[in-house]
């Protein structure tokens, strides 16, 4: 028998039933069991075609849940190692300009169909943070202008937010309206995701204490259903990160020229858990920080704050 904290009350049934019908399904096979995701493929079709493109590329696959916040949130979508870098923007925007994620008729659009801009007409009254398990794009809506040319720093990094998504593990209001919720956990595997939520991570930034060893992961997508028809796999030689992981010698190049922007930017915070915003810089800065931490006290553990409710 479930505690009695996890039980469904009356109240939190009538939540659920405002809902929409999914007309998607996917699974996330992580190192913490399934995740069921029901998506809303009709509410959202710009952010479920491109999010599915990612899941048929394998963009998701060994993918590290970067940002672990008990009672909060987990995020994916930045890194598989502990480098805690994401692809080149522009790499990544060539590829989906490319791919079956721009419709035909969107894809001499300003922003090569890609729907940037579009976002905040998906955002639904009846899809609200208002319980546990909603799945959402980690871009915030106000960013969204600043998608199409990237030309600085600061919108180079919130454009990598454009390929992360994160599920809530609690109620959440003050995220409504800023992000885009396009799907559903189902059923008792919500349970898996806040065993992920639970990880032993660095209390300022929800970054894995462990992200050299076994951090939390997506192992695999099995895409269920959606109604996309045209929806294809993307041929290997068009996919970037599948390019750099044959060891592309220009590619490692890259990387190491965007660590070293990354590095000129990085400033040590202090305070409480940011719990409003949805930040890419933060894992980054704090990661070597944390790295040191556990490699002078020899105990990994001892950094974890998966109780630390005030921040």
């Amino acid at each position: 028998t479930p505690p009695q904290e996890n039980l469904p009350s009356p109240a939190m049934s009538q939540v659920y039933s405002t809902e929409p019908n999914p007309t998607g399904r996917l699974v996330l096979e992580t190192t913490h069991g399934p995740i069921d995701i029901q998506l809303f493929c009709k509410e959202c079709p710009t952010t479920c075609r491109t999010f599915l493109q990612l899941c048929l590329d394998g963009y998701f696959t060994d993918m590290i849940w970067h940002r672990c916040l008990d009672n909060f949130l987990i995020q994916t979508g930045l890194t598989r190692d502990e480098t805690m870098t994401g692809n080149p923007v522009e790499d990544m925007e060539g590829y989906l300009k490319r791919s079956s994620a721009v419709p035909a008729k969107l894809a001499l659009s300003g922003d090569g169909g890609l729907g940037w801009d579009r976002k905040k007409f998906e955002l639904n009254p009846r899809i609200r943070f208002n319980h546990r398990g909603q799945v959402a794009m980690a871009l915030p809506l106000d960013d969204g202008k600043n998608g199409g040319n990237v030309s600085s720093e600061e919108s180079a990094e919130k454009a990598l937010l454009r390929y992360q998504f994160f599920v809530t593990l609690d109620e959440a209001p003050f995220l409504d309206a800023k992000h885009v919720i396009f799907g559903t956990v189902s059923g008792p595997t919500i349970f898996n995701a806040l065993r992920i939520g639970r990880t032993d991570v660095d209390e300022g930034s929800g970054v894995p204490i462990d992200l050299r060893g076994a951090p939390p992961r997506i192992k695999n997508v099995k895409i269920d259903h959606h109604p996309f028809q045209d929806l294809v796999v993307t041929s290997d030689k068009s996919i970037p990160w599948k390019r750099a992981l044959k060891g592309s010698g220009k590619g490692g190049d890259r990387k190491d020229a965007e660590q070293s922007a990354i590095e000129k930017r990085r400033k040590k915070r202090k305070g409480k858990r940011d719990l409003n915003v949805l930040s890419f810089g933060d894992e980054e800065r704090d990661y070597e920080e944390i790295v040191g931490k556990n490699d002078k006290s020899g105990d990994p553990n001892k950094k974890g704050s998966k109780n630390d409710k005030s921040g």
